[in-house]
């Protein structure tokens, strides 16, 4: 017998892949420095044990590096407020020490916080350094199991948060056309500077030292980009300084060539009110931003993506309207285009670049906090915030159409919910409450004219049957719409129903909240449950029980108590009702 042939194993490694494995640096420890929008986030500079932070700086990348920077930014906020309670407290040796006890006592620490000037922290400033240690031991305890025991959260420690936050600033909406009509005027300067920047080029660009020779020169010979100050103390450079001296130097003869960036303020704040967007979203607008509407050639629609919905928003806008984003969007694009290859490869696509002393970068929602100052004092304004624009434009527009939905198109928000916390202002709850007056006024107009109208006799028997004239009011205190409507069980539409006058459980029935009908309401009730005493039992459960219950359980509980306790004085000044049988 013969034995196989041993065969050679196969190898199943790619050609070129062991080298790389074998060569490959180690993995880099979580805890070490990374940088995110010039902040250094190292978690070796934290007070933790080791093996607390490790297992925090794990989770920390894999759970929140792959959010967007401001995010990372804020996250590492919260977890460094957790590094200086361990510090105070002492409360966390290791590991071992990370529980359910731990995670109270970390919350009535954070009770206990109070700012610089004395006021405790909100709510909302407590929730999220808890939320954030909350969300990376959940990751620890899913995705390295065994690292910490199990843990039992506390249930909603920081209960209504969102309830009993200060209410959203909302500008009014005289003041949001005093800012867009500054924004035209800065916009409108602008564009006659270019102009005439324009008109001297095509003038005077071949007469050394005029503004369109220095605007030639600086295109043709320096890459459309005004030299610095060293290139220009150089040998051979002395023309094109006098020149640039003599016209206003880099800030009047810059924005010739390209923006800077209070220049593109008015821009963003235009674009901003006509979309009634969000900040940040608006500040990130990307060069792309505009698309065409198919069989609106007159329209177009302006994109951007907001990070916080995680969802593409949009608005639709004339583009002949020289104010309005289409066009200052095409404006913007022309404007800066020769600073697109120069910025930063991470802000190539965004929308407002600029030149700034540092060189191109793009326009960001902290840069315009520190530009509104100058703007307000300009126009003569008061200081607002940005936060407070896109409330009160939904708010303005609310207020113009009463529409809660078309409101909630221009917002791009997925429930309606989110609408009415933007709107929801005294003002609009003002003039919520005059159109219901109105409408309740027109329905009881029209009750009453139909009342008026009635039959006054059976339309089948032919029978005359006396009813009362005037209002028809029931003995428990409100009026009946139609007794000819054949509702109540065992009636016919034409002849008085079987139960008129003394029935509230029909539909037809008009129930006011006027003191009078609700002190009618407390007496029914009070006769109704003296009845149930007296009155044989299965006649109670037939006839009576249903109507108690009706009146306790459904339309007494409609009512507040304010309103019942000024109808029970009233109740010593009616009559006594009939017996009950």
């Amino acid at each position: 017998m013969t034995m196989g042939v041993r065969h050679e194993p196969m190898r199943r490694v790619l050609p070129g892949k062991a080298r790389s494995t074998a060569g490959a640096a180690r993995p880099t420890r979580y805890d070490a420095p990374r940088t995110v929008r010039k902040t250094v986030i190292e978690f070796a500079l934290l007070d933790l044990p080791e093996d607390v932070r490790l297992a925090l700086a794990e989770a920390f990348w894999n759970h929140i590096g792959v959010h967007s920077e401001r995010s990372i930014h804020t996250h590492w906020f919260y977890l460094k407020t957790f590094d200086r309670f361990v510090r105070e407290t002492k409360a966390v040796h290791g590991l071992a020490d990370v529980h359910g006890a731990m995670l109270v006592r970390y919350v009535e620490w954070l009770n206990v916080q109070c700012r610089t000037d004395g006021t405790p922290w909100t709510k909302s400033g407590r929730a999220g350094p808890y939320s954030t240690l909350r969300k990376l031991l959940q990751w620890i305890e899913r995705c390295r199991p065994g690292a910490i025991a199990s843990i039992e959260y506390p249930f909603n420690p920081f209960p209504w948060r969102n309830r009993d936050a200060l209410p959203r600033g909302k500008m009014p909406a005289r003041e949001l056309r005093t800012i867009l009509r500054a924004c035209e005027a800065d916009i409108a300067q602008i564009r006659a500077g270019r102009q005439a920047a324009r008109t001297q080029r095509a003038c005077d660009g071949d007469m050394p030292g005029t503004l369109g020779w220095l605007l030639e020169y600086v295109d043709h010979h320096c890459g459309g980009i005004v030299p610095t100050a060293r290139q220009l103390s150089r040998a051979g450079w002395y023309p094109v300084n006098r020149a640039l001296a003599r016209f206003g130097g880099l800030r009047q003869v810059e924005p010739c060539l390209y923006p800077r960036g209070d220049l593109l303020l008015p821009y963003y704040l235009a674009i901003m009110i006509h979309a009634a967007g969000n900040p940040d979203p608006i500040v990130e607008l990307r060069r792309d931003c505009l698309q065409p509407l198919p069989l609106l050639d007159e329209r177009q629609a302006l994109v951007w993506f907001k990070a916080r919905a995680n969802s593409i928003q949009r608005r639709a806008f004339s583009s002949n309207d020289h104010f309005e984003p289409p066009a200052l969007v095409r404006e913007i694009m022309e404007w800066n285009e020769r600073l697109v290859p120069l910025a930063p490869a991470a802000l190539r696509d965004r929308l407002f670049i600029y030149k700034s002393v540092h060189g191109v970068a793009a326009l960001s929602s902290t840069a315009v906090k520190h530009m509104l100052k100058a703007f307000c004092q300009r126009h003569g304004l008061q200081q607002f915030s940005l936060a407070s624009i896109r409330p009160g434009v939904l708010t303005s527009f609310y207020r113009a159409s009463g529409d809660l939905r078309r409101v909630g198109a221009v917002a791009n928000h997925a429930n309606l919910s989110t609408t009415v916390r933007y709107v929801h202002t005294p003002e609009v709850q003002a003039q919520n409450q005059a159109r219901i007056a109105d409408l309740q006024s027109a329905f009881m107009g029209h009750i009453q004219r139909h009342g008026a109208r009635a039959p006054k006799a059976s339309a089948t028997s032919g029978k005359s049957i006396a009813v009362p004239g005037g209002q028809l009011v029931s003995m428990f205190g409100f009026d009946c719409l139609d007794p000819y409507s054949g509702t109540a069980p065992g009636s016919h539409r034409g002849e008085l129903c079987t139960h008129f006058m003394g029935c509230f459980t029909c539909p037809n029935a008009i129930i006011t909240a006027q003191p009078s009908t609700l002190a009618r309401l407390l007496q029914a009730r009070d006769h109704l449950r003296a009845a149930a005493t007296s009155l044989h039992p299965a006649r109670w459960q037939a006839f009576y029980a249903p109507q108690l219950r009706i009146l306790e359980e459904d339309i007494l509980p409609r009512f507040a108590a304010s309103e019942l306790a000024a109808a029970e004085p009233l109740r010593a000044q009616l009559a006594s009702l009939p017996e009950l049988r």
